[in-house]
């Protein structure tokens, strides 16, 4: 009993002894004599097959200004070293090894369209996994920047697709040939907050350059990405959508008012320094406007129309002293003529401006007062006529105290008086007239540029209920 506990322990020791030292032949035997800078192939002629694979392991940035892509991903590259094989059976049936990659021939695959602070990465030093029929895996982590043009159209709300173009530095495609190992590449990484990774598909291309008749093959993974629009949405266009609706209110307010170019220069600087902060952010190109600069510009066009009719109503009513009525056609267009009632139900019974109710009642009291006017001037003419009459009744019952001449002297002057009196009450009527002549003008303009707000504020509703849905539907 005691001998086969002593036999099955020494077949063990012997076993494991033989496995190690089996491993240790196994390597020396294989790096016996082997030459790194060869291609591992025993027909010069034929080429090498590289297949290659990643997995994303992690999306650390998208610059959209640098127009740069920061990915850490695990390369796996996969090919056939015909000087590494061996036959198990001959080492206790040890089928795979593992060796320091530095001690093999490995592919010079790199990333065309990668941004090295050096111009270049080296391979990390990590182990390959060599089966017994010459099956070569070579895997290591690599964390890099790579070119990709963004296209920021549809800002916020915009997909990528970022290239990562692998192929042979030094090979063409006669002694290398790179293929991807799978349709798509491996989408197990660990998600980032402003972007999601939609698709990873890979596609091998062929390419023969001027230079030379050679092809040149490579991989290309095409990392496909769509932003989270949440973050722009809450901190860019909710503040933009409120200052547009906060713009709405000066179409409330009566042009004549200073307050309502107050509040549009107001809107319209906030607007333009917004639209500012924003493009930091976005790269520089005339290829296109994006969708948030389209937004703005839309809302800055009619927030820029409506301060510039501000500051026209503005100066007409305070700077100009004999204003001109307005055009005949813009009363037609306005629908302020009898004949034309196109435009009524835009300004009739939807609550009226203020202002322009106040400068009709200015206008009803004005003429009221000129007629008042015109009554007292007959009155004045008719006292003149009493009172010539009236003095010469006193003179001639009072002739035996005056003489002639002297009555036709008061007589005279009194008449001089109102004559003077007479004139002056003509000239301020004139005045008066003239007066509430300016004053009917200003008050068609003052119309004029209440109707016109009323249709700048339907354009602008429209124009930002547009802006707004369409940003919101893409």
């Amino acid at each position: 009993m005691r001998l086969c506990r002593f036999l099955v322990i020494l077949v063990a020791i012997v076993k494991v002894n033989g496995g190690s030292f089996s491993e240790n032949h196994l390597v020396d035997r294989l790096l016996s004599g082997y030459n790194t800078d060869a291609r591992p192939v025993k027909n010069s002629s034929s080429p090498v097959t590289v297949a290659i694979d990643i997995a994303l392991a992690q999306l650390i940035n998208v610059n959209d200004r640098q127009q740069d892509i920061m990915v850490n991903i695990w390369m796996r590259q996969y090919w056939t070293d015909e000087f590494l094989s061996w036959n198990p059976d001959d080492y206790y049936g040890l089928d795979v090894v593992r060796i320091q990659s530095s001690a093999i021939w490995r592919p010079d695959i790199v990333i065309y369209n990668g941004i090295f602070a050096e111009g270049y990465a080296e391979l990390p030093d990590t182990k390959v996994t060599i089966t017994s029929d010459g099956s070569v895996t070579y895997l290591y982590p690599f964390t890099f920047k790579a070119a990709c043009k963004i296209n920021v159209e549809d800002f916020p709300y915009d997909t990528q697709t970022c290239p990562l173009k692998f192929g042979s530095w030094s090979y063409d495609g006669l002694a290398i040939d790179v293929v991807n190992k799978s349709s798509h590449g491996d989408l197990e990484f660990e998600h980032n907050g402003i972007w999601t990774v939609i698709d990873l598909p890979a596609q091998r291309n062929v390419v023969t350059y001027p230079a030379s008749e050679v092809p040149y093959p490579d991989v290309t993974f095409h990392v496909v990405i769509q932003r989270q629009s949440l973050f722009y949405v809450f901190f860019i266009f909710f503040p933009s959508v409120l200052i547009v609706f906060i713009s709405l209110i000066s179409f409330m307010l009566p042009p004549e008012t200073g307050e309502k170019l107050s509040l549009s220069i107001t809107m319209l600087l906030s607007l333009v320094v917004y639209m500012q902060l924003v493009n930091t952010t976005l790269p520089t190109t005339s290829r296109y406007i994006p969708l948030v600069g389209r937004f703005f510009g839309a809302t800055i066009i009619i927030v820029a129309m409506t301060t510039m009719l501000s500051i026209f109503v503005i100066s007409l009513h305070f700077s100009n002293p004999n204003p001109k009525p307005p055009p005949s056609w813009l009363k037609r267009m306005m629908g302020m003529s009898q004949e034309v009632f196109v435009m009524e139900w835009l300004f009739c019974g939807c609550g009226r401006r203020a202002s322009h109710s106040f400068a009709k009642e200015e206008l009803q009291t004005g003429r009221q007062h000129h007629r008042k006017k015109s009554n007292k001037d007959i009155v004045l003419l008719s006292m003149r006529s009493a009172i010539e009459k009236s003095i010469s009744t006193v003179c001639r019952e009072r002739s035996f105290s005056q003489s002639r001449s002297t009555s036709d002297f008061l007589t005279n002057r009194l008449l001089v008086k109102l004559d003077d009196i007479i004139c002056k009450m003509n000239r301020v009527k004139e005045e008066r007239g003239l007066e509430e002549q300016k004053q009917d003008v200003l008050s068609e303009w003052n119309e004029v540029a209440a109707r016109m707000d009323r249709v700048f504020l339907l354009i602008f509703v429209v124009v930002a209920v547009a802006a707004c849905t369409t940003t919101s539907m893409l």
